[in-house]
């Protein structure tokens, strides 16, 4: 129960500290050059599963407008325990506008345990993806993102079947900081 009240005061934390910016964001310039750095803390919860899952990247802009990012994540239920480290690259359709759509792809690094399933082993894991970023301020940006996952090993428990395969669908909403 307390893991719930913890990921609840981070998110709280988080989002408080986007919509405290600015509110007006018609004349807000994305900052998405080259030498920019991010700050990202993502995540997702699945109340109905005691789910929680959360990311963590720091990135920086090696041209206008892609991204390369060290990430860290941790997913974690009652019975499924998974942490990891990798890199990720994006690219942004930067246009004039407050929404940046984006596309992804990725590979990490997973640990992964999990109880029912006498499930413990390491794999690598190949994501793509795409989503879209909208900025309350030049350098504060929210972001909904969908990633398909694929492992090099059966990783991925299915909470409604307990099964366990090679693949997996994610969710994530982030707040993301950009700062030269």
């Amino acid at each position: 129960m307390s893991k719930k009240w913890f990921v609840f005061a981070v998110a709280a934390m988080l989002s408080g500290s986007a919509l405290a910016a600015e509110q007006e964001s018609s004349g807000v310039t994305p900052n998405l050059d080259k030498g920019t750095k991010v700050l990202e803390g993502a995540g997702s919860m699945d109340l109905m599963a005691d789910e929680v899952q959360l990311q963590l990247a720091f990135g920086q802009f090696v041209i206008d407008g892609m991204e390369v990012a060290m990430i860290a994540g941790l997913r974690d239920s009652d019975t499924y325990m998974s942490t990891e480290l990798g890199v990720r690259t994006e690219y942004n359709f930067v246009r004039d506008s407050a929404f940046v759509p984006f596309l992804g792809a990725g590979v990490v690094w997973a640990d992964v345990e999990a109880d029912e399933s006498d499930l413990s082993t390491d794999a690598g894991v190949f994501s793509a993806g795409g989503g879209v970023k909208y900025f309350i301020r030049d350098n504060v940006a929210l972001a909904l993102s969908a990633n398909y996952l694929i492992a090099t090993d059966d990783i991925f428990v299915d909470t409604e079947d307990d099964e366990v395969g090679d693949d997996d669908v994610r969710l994530l909403f982030s707040v993301r900081f950009y700062f030269d």
